[in-house]
């Protein structure tokens, strides 16, 4: 077997670092997470991990680039299927859901991590906010302009979208039936979107 390479040795130790970080925010928050918690938990010393990261808010963007990563790729796909605007919309509220139920601790974690930015940088946070929605809207103004849907305000309609999607998530991270809060989230948003038959 080959010995690691020193910066294969440094990014094991990042990605150990980040997935100990993920795991204390989504079990305590942020602001109950220490650094010397978060180098201990993954085995390591607070040198370590300022050898990584020169602050917090860079461990907070790791946990979100970790998160995100693995799932907009996904939603991206969705959007941009083949389908009518409805179905993709709903195929998107069903992927998100799963993701969370399939992965409890990488969404509490993100959603401690959103909870702590909405409150500590809340800039930050409607950039990155802003930046999850483009794609969502541009689904919806494809619906409005073919006439699958009605006249609303886009952005209003995304960002309602997305924080029912948060909450809603995070409900089923904690064992809520992923089926059930899908079926009722698509049929909700289908009725508040759809244009008059």
């Amino acid at each position: 077997m080959a010995r690691e390479t020193r910066a294969e040795r440094r990014q094991r130790t990042r990605e150990e670092l980040v997935a100990s970080a993920m795991r204390l925010f989504a079990e305590r928050g942020v602001a109950s997470t220490s650094v010397e918690a978060i180098a201990e938990t993954a085995g390591y010393s607070r040198g370590a991990y300022h050898s990584n990261f020169e602050t917090k808010e860079e461990v907070l963007d790791a946990v979100v680039a970790r998160v995100v990563g693995s799932l907009e790729p996904e939603l991206v796909a969705v959007l941009r299927d083949q389908g009518s605007v409805l179905e993709r919309l709903a195929a998107y509220v069903r992927g998100f859901l799963l993701y969370y139920a399939r992965r409890p601790v990488e969404t509490r974690a993100l959603v401690a991590v959103v909870a702590h930015r909405t409150t500590a940088a809340a800039d930050a946070y409607d950039e990155l906010v802003a930046a999850s929605l483009a794609d969502v809207i541009a689904l919806l103004e494809e619906g409005q302009r073919n006439g699958e849907m009605r006249g609303f305000d886009l952005v209003m309609m995304a960002a309602m979208l997305r924080r029912t999607l948060d909450a809603e998530g995070l409900r089923v991270a904690h064992g809520a039936p992923v089926d059930a809060v899908s079926d009722e989230l698509v049929a909700t948003f289908s009725r508040a979107t759809r244009s008059a038959p």
